[in-house]
């Protein structure tokens, strides 16, 4: 499955059988790989949807994303400047120091391109998708949209499940998602609610999470925001969010049905069952909305 690469650890003579399992766990600067073989294009025939799990990192997919990370990092005006330029950058810099490369600012290698080509083509996904954030980070200001976006849009093609969110690599793919998120984040600025803003964040942050999503932190931060946007409008403290839905409707700013349905959703989700990362992106976004429909009552 993928593509086959051979890989060379330095210092160490492992039999002419290199394993690649101890590989992914160990610190990016103790391993060396050879140039990587151009990237091929999906074919869904070898892939059917049947086998692949949804939002699939595929090596296919990897290598796509690579190819936006080596035109951000490493992109050269010539031939002979691939290899040299790129110690002096320092977006390079502080990505090979930043986790979860972790690796010594004064050590970093001359073939660093195809020392993170080859550690990214074999870890987890959460390390791929750490990765990402931390190149995205890294960039100055002005390039870091245009390289989330450019993610995006490799993310798309490939399926995947994530999407970057507020600077975040999420396990977000809807647009209408991504859309009601941003929407509740102008929503909170145009209101002055920086403190309803700033709970909508957290709720993003730790459903971004990484190795895995926060899920039930993710609702607790949400709903904590739905709350704050009630106190906010009203100037009432609530004891708790089926307090301030009351109240909001007996204001007029809820309807008994959107009341009725939010009502009903959270106490599914926040039940007894273990909560899930679709629940938790399922209330973060509605949330969102229902902060976005409060804010325009303000």
């Amino acid at each position: 499955m993928g593509r086959e690469r051979r890989v060379e650890e330095v210092g160490e003579d492992l039999g002419g059988r290199p394993s690649l399992e101890p590989r992914r766990h160990r610190p990016v600067s103790e391993l060396r790989f050879t140039m990587a073989t151009p990237p091929v294009a999906f074919d869904p025939a070898r892939f059917p949807a049947s086998l692949l799990p949804p939002g699939t990192l595929t090596d296919e997919l990897r290598a796509w994303l690579w190819q936006v990370v080596d035109a951000t990092l490493f992109a050269a005006h010539d031939a002979a400047d691939r290899w040299t330029a790129p110690l002096g950058r320092p977006a390079l810099k502080r990505v090979w120091s930043s986790p979860p490369i972790g690796g010594e600012p004064d050590r970093m290698p001359e073939d660093v391109a195809q020392v993170l080509e080859g550690w990214f083509s074999l870890v987890e996904p959460s390390d791929v998708y750490a990765f990402l954030e931390t190149v995205h980070d890294s960039l100055e200001a002005p390039l870091q949209a245009r390289f989330a976006a450019a993610i995006n849009a490799t993310l798309e093609r490939g399926l995947s499940d994530h999407r970057f969110v507020m600077k975040r690599l999420m396990p977000i793919a809807s647009k209408a998602d991504v859309s009601a998120l941003d929407r509740a984040i102008a929503s909170c600025k145009s209101a002055r609610w920086p403190e309803v803003e700033a709970l909508l964040g957290e709720a993003l942050a730790r459903l971004g999470a990484k190795p895995e999503p926060d899920a039930r932190g993710a609702i607790q931060e949400a709903v904590r925001a739905v709350q704050r946007a009630a106190f906010a409008l009203t100037k009432e403290p609530y004891f708790d969010l089926e307090d301030a839905l009351q109240d909001l409707e007996k204001r007029g700013h809820v309807d008994k049905p959107l009341k009725a349905a939010y009502a009903g959703l959270f106490l599914y989700v926040t039940g007894a069952r273990k909560t899930t990362t679709d629940d938790a992106r399922l209330i973060v976004v509605m949330c969102a909305s229902f902060v976005s429909h409060l804010a325009s009552r303000a």
